[in-house]
């Protein structure tokens, strides 16, 4: 099974011809550029199995050859994609299941075929592809592609521009080098989305999954590095498929789901402080740093547009004029188109390609003295325990069931909450889940309750021109009061139970 290393970069029509007249730096030898027609077919089920078991299938057509390639959806991080992939030669445009080398793939395939019923074309992708190979001193040889063309599902079409960087043999550093001076040079940014996962978005009847964060997959013999990788994957992995939301209706839970996903970031480096050197986080703190300042107002403006629709729908007993509704949709609205500008900078894709590059070279090695990298090797459990006792003690300190805790209290907990709560993420799946989910849901809960708190806060605060301060007072004590009655009995009720790593 071959293993596929790419960069994908969005361009225009006019940068891919600018592409074409670069001196490539550093290059020992460049290949003349050919030009291919590629028309791909995708297959799946009427219930899109293939999808959800993160597997793409097509039959490629170039010339006078048909290719069926099996792929696994692998990781994509700052526009580099990994994936394990099948490829074989075809005789005719039907596919040919059982001609799959790779047992994995082959696996989830028939699962596909068992749970969803017969595979049928669901898109395509055509396009040009316009290549040319780069070739480095030291033997390191890089297909530059520059595809342009469509996405067709029906009458549904999407534009294809976009350059690959594929690592045909040799160091990755050269794509990460390449990469860099295309953002640089010509503004080109990172393309975390396949063609088949734009593909799918154009599909009648496929409906994207809105997902919280989940627990990352870890065994317990697990080594200590690897689980750290893996839980830096699955927060990115949160934080870019939601960047596809961006345009939706729910634009603004897309926007609070890639904040959490950041805060999910930051901890992680607290998290495993003690064995990944705070000087080899030093750079990528200071990015997610940047990141979420400029997040800030975003978010706020996005919280409140989520505290109005939840308002409006369960609790409308003060009236919100409607200059006040439309100014608060506004100013959501607006901050996204911000947001989404943001995600276009040169200083956020060049942020996004140093973390691919940092994760994918294991740099943080560079910092750690060679006596010292065995602990990177320590399976992962006592690790996870210790990081969870620890979780348990701050949260016996600041949110003990015998604490009197207003509202204001609640509102400075929010963060340390949620820091504890992805701490039982990281680590969960190395332990029984049913007495993981029993655990977890009372602290849920308070979060729940807080944002209730926090949303009737913000409610509260409109009304300044409309009622006196007795008034409101009056009205938030009427609300918040069994609120706060709730999440004592919830705090107590949850210390109580045994912790599920003990």
């Amino acid at each position: 099974m071959a293993s596929e290393l790419e960069l994908k970069l969005a361009a225009s029509p006019d940068k891919l011809i600018e592409i074409k007249e670069l001196d490539f730096p550093g290059i020992a030898s460049q290949s003349p550029w050919q030009t291919q027609y590629l028309a791909n077919v995708y297959f799946d089920n009427n219930d899109f199995k293939l999808r959800e078991l993160g597997i793409g299938m097509r039959i490629r057509t170039i010339e006078d050859k048909l290719i069926q390639c099996v792929k696994s959806s692998g990781n994509a991080i700052g526009g580099l994609h990994q994936r394990n992939e099948d490829e074989i030669e075809l005789t005719s445009h039907e596919l040919s299941i059982d001609s799959i080398q790779e047992p994995y793939l082959l696996i989830l395939v028939e699962e596909a075929l068992e749970d969803g019923g017969e595979l049928s074309p669901v898109f395509e992708t055509n396009f040009n592809r316009t290549s040319s190979i780069l070739t480095f001193t030291d033997g390191t040889r890089i297909e530059v592609a520059l595809d342009l063309g469509k996405i067709t599902s029906n009458e549904n079409t999407l534009a294809i521009c976009e350059v690959e960087l594929e690592l045909l043999e040799g160091s990755a550093d050269y794509i990460f080098a390449i990469g860099r001076y295309l953002i640089k040079e010509l503004n080109l940014t990172l393309a975390n989305a396949s063609k088949a996962r734009r593909g799918y978005s154009l599909c009648r009847n496929f409906n994207p999954r809105q997902k919280v964060m989940q627990v990352t997959e870890l065994s317990q013999g697990v080594e200590a590095e690897r689980a750290f990788e893996k839980i830096c994957f699955s927060s990115l992995n949160h934080w870019q498929y939601y960047e596809l939301f961006l345009d939706s209706e729910d634009a603004h839970g897309a926007t609070l789901e890639m904040y959490r996903a950041l805060m999910s970031l930051q901890h992680i480096y607290l998290v495993f402080g003690g064995l990944i050197p705070r000087n080899a986080t030093k750079d990528l703190r200071r990015s997610w740093d940047w990141l979420a300042e400029a997040m800030r107002p975003i978010v706020d403006a996005t919280k409140h547009k989520r505290y109005l629709l939840r308002y409006l729908k369960f609790k409308a007993d003060w009236d919100l004029v409607e200059e006040q509704q439309h100014k608060i949709q506004t100013e959501a609205m607006q901050r996204i188109e911000e947001f989404k500008t943001l995600l276009q900078t040169q200083r956020y894709n060049l942020m996004m390609l140093n973390m691919s590059q940092w994760l994918y070279s294991k740099e943080w090695r560079d910092y750690i003295p060679e006596d010292e990298r065995e602990n990177l090797s320590m399976p992962i459990i006592d690790f996870a325990k210790r990081q969870l006792e620890h979780m348990l003690k701050d949260l016996k300190r600041d949110l003990g069931p015998k604490l009197e805790m207003p509202p204001e209290l609640y509102f400075k907990q929010v963060s340390h909450l949620r820091r504890a709560l992805d701490t039982g993420l990281f680590f969960g799946s190395l332990f029984d889940s049913q007495k993981r989910l029993s655990y977890r849901q009372p602290w849920i809960d308070v979060i729940n309750g807080i944002r209730e708190l926090q949303m009737l806060q913000y409610i509260s605060e409109l009304q300044t021109e409309n009622h006196s301060a007795e008034e409101i007072e009056e009205w938030l004590n009427k609300h918040n009061t069994p609120i706060l009655d709730a999440l004592f009995e919830t705090r107590k009720s949850a210390f109580k139970s045994n912790p599920y790593w003990a």
